[in-house]
């Protein structure tokens, strides 16, 4: 599946079809940002997102420059937004940018566009800078096709600009070496499986593994040679986006390939990002064996650095394969955030995943289903007919009156139950006015959108 879209970098066209730059007044210019502006802009985005400037995140400006240097699989400095202080020596006041990458619906690709490293000087806040980039950024998404605009940040604050928090984002479970019982981990005479780390000839194999983690996921992104490669061997290791992935292979020769995992040291554990174990093969065996991998690296960086790890922290979600395997030697939950999710046009992206809808559909209770319903967005009414259980028409109607529907979501709430976030009834307990009308309607519509998790490892 294919991760990487070209992207044409800037040219006089793209400026004109943007409007850009623009004078908003007060000395303020709006433009596209340049391969000149990458040192300014990395220093920017450290001084505006780092919550504590006595410990600087200069990871930050690491990421900053991956995205700018032009050896990204999709993204570059033109897709950088900048309000530069023309009165201040050009000095940058407030940037974001697009980074647009392929994600799976079930298999179905949908092209989306993530904004990210929105921010602005504390001088210049409260003045419509942000509104006004993200007015570009949303147009640049829309021309390159994408239907679905996803951002990760702070509570509420894109929800001014449509968006609304419908998948989950982090959350995980910790495999602490020091709780009863799992000391006991450590007790193998003799171990089924290596380990050694993924290079740039094991991309296809890393492919395999991950596909075939992700037959479970409701969400994900597609990746290709290209963007393997890149995330394999690209992006400085200071980032937040620099990959370590290590491949585990039987210890019998000859040995093959059976599992994959990517991590980070995180604070005071190692953070497992991805996890996948090939078909056939024991979670749980390849689990206990990377505990016993990580802690070994542990007591190494402890003799060399003196720094103390406690654990693993996988951060994959609320459900995963590797919480079952584990069980009770894992910590409790620790609960997710959630992306912001934006789908301007709602209509197309139906029709889009009608693969998917009919699927369901076909292996449901309603089965070869005909009929036309009313999905009521109280500010947007959408009638979905259905003919031998084809999604043949995403049409819309006028209601006679504001309780005209089958079925009703207020605000981004229908984008919980697309992405698998929450059920009808779990948001008819918090959204009254959320709810179905007839039985036909919540019996359909809980088919063609069922809960279920996402492991999502985005493009950064």
């Amino acid at each position: 599946m294919r991760e990487t879209r070209t992207i044409e970098s800037m040219n006089q066209t793209e400026n004109e079809q943007f409007n850009l730059p623009k004078n908003l007044g007060d000395g303020l210019t709006l433009r596209w940002a340049t391969a000149d502006d990458v040192e300014e802009l990395a220093a920017f985005n450290v001084r505006i997102h780092t919550d504590d400037l006595k410990k600087p995140e200069t990871w930050l400006a690491r990421w900053t420059e991956d995205l700018m240097r032009g050896d990204h699989p999709t993204t570059n400095a033109s897709d950088f937004t900048l309000v530069v202080d023309e009165s201040a020596t050009g000095k940058i006041v407030s940037s974001m940018n697009l980074i647009s990458q392929t994600w799976l619906y079930e298999g179905v690709p949908i092209a989306v566009g993530r904004p990210e490293l929105v921010g602005t000087d504390s001088a210049y806040r409260r003045h419509g800078l942000i509104r006004t980039q993200f007015e570009r950024i949303h147009a640049k998404s829309a021309a390159r096709g994408e239907l679905v605009q996803a951002i990760t940040g702070i509570p509420w604050y894109y929800r001014q600009f449509g968006y609304g928090m419908a998948l989950d984002l982090g959350g995980g479970r910790t495999f602490l070496w020091n709780r009863p019982g799992n000391d006991k981990a450590v007790d193998v005479e003799k171990e089924a499986y290596r380990i050694r780390p993924a290079v740039a000839a094991d991309w296809a194999t890393l492919q395999t593994l991950y596909e075939a983690n992700n037959r479970g996921s409701l969400i994900s992104r597609a990746r290709d040679e290209a963007a393997w490669q890149y995330e394999l061997t690209i992006p400085n290791p200071e980032s937040m986006y620099a990959r370590q992935f290590l491949l585990v292979e039987t210890a019998v020769s000859p040995s093959k390939p059976i599992a994959y995992v990517e991590y980070k040291q995180w604070g005071k554990t190692y953070s497992v990002r991805e996890l996948g174990v090939l078909s056939g093969h024991s979670w749980r065996a390849v689990g206990l064996f990377l505990m016993r991998h990580f802690q070994k690296m542990a007591a190494d960086l402890q003799e060399k650095k003196g720094k103390q790890l406690h654990g693993v922290t996988f951060i994959l979600g609320q459900a995963h394969p590797i919480y079952e395997a584990l069980g009770s030697q894992l910590e409790k939950q620790k609960r997710p955030y959630a992306w912001f999710i934006r789908v301007p046009d709602i209509p197309a992206f139906l029709r889009h995943i009608h693969p998917v809808l009919e699927q369901r559909l076909a292996a449901s209770v309603l089965a070869g289903h005909s009929g036309t319903s009313k999905l009521n967005l109280y500010q947007q009414h959408l009638s979905l007919r259905f003919e031998s259980g084809k999604l043949k028409e995403v049409g819309s109607y006028t209601p006679k009156r504001i309780e005209d529907g089958d079925i009703y979501f207020p605000g981004t709430t229908f984008l919980q139950l697309v992405f698998g976030h929450a059920t009808l009834d779990e948001l008819n307990a918090v959204h009254a006015d959320c709810h179905a009308r007839n039985v036909e309607a919540a019996v359909l519509f809980n088919i063609l959108f069922p809960k279920k998790p996402s492991w999502l490892v985005p493009l950064g």
